[in-house]
């Protein structure tokens, strides 16, 4: 599969929305998708390449992060790999794409909170030097009640 990075914009609401909504059990809004393109926020997507109209022309959203970024520090928002896509690497592709970012920026703080029982995302985070640094209970919505958020920071070297 031929991908192309690229940061995404406005106009690519409609294939965010669709692609947060079959990902994740407690998709964000699509007013929430919206308010994700304000100053300070930066984001990256990975598409797939179009074979007939040529390797430069994005097809099919297959993944995308949000982030903010205020100063040195950022918070990794929202990272989303299609259902069709996921195990093949691209969760640490856009993990990857997240950093170097950051590093474009001067960010040196990087922070997250994933859900208790998304063992798999925890182990990708873990795996790219973040670490557990404490839990805030009861902070996502389950189909049963409520689950606690895992916080995690990016472990730097000095």
């Amino acid at each position: 599969m031929s991908l192309l990075f690229r940061a995404l914009t406005p106009e690519d609401l409609d294939a965010m929305q669709h692609l947060e909504q079959s990902a994740h059990s407690h998709p964000w809004t699509r007013q929430t998708l919206a308010s994700s393109f304000g100053q300070r926020y930066f984001t990256g997507s990975l598409w797939t390449a179009d074979p007939a109209a040529g390797s430069e022309v994005e097809s099919t959203l297959v993944g995308y992060f949000i982030a903010d970024g205020v100063l040195d520090e950022s918070t990794l928002m929202n990272i989303c790999v299609a259902p069709a896509a996921q195990g093949q690497g691209l969760g640490r592709q856009l993990l990857d794409l997240y950093l170097a970012a950051c590093a474009e920026r001067g960010i040196t703080q990087h922070w997250l909170e994933v859900r208790a029982s998304n063992l798999k995302a925890q182990a990708l985070y873990l795996s790219a030097d973040y670490q557990e640094y404490s839990q805030r209970p009861d902070y996502y919505p389950t189909a049963t009640g409520w689950e606690d958020a895992v916080l995690m920071a990016f472990k730097m070297y000095d």
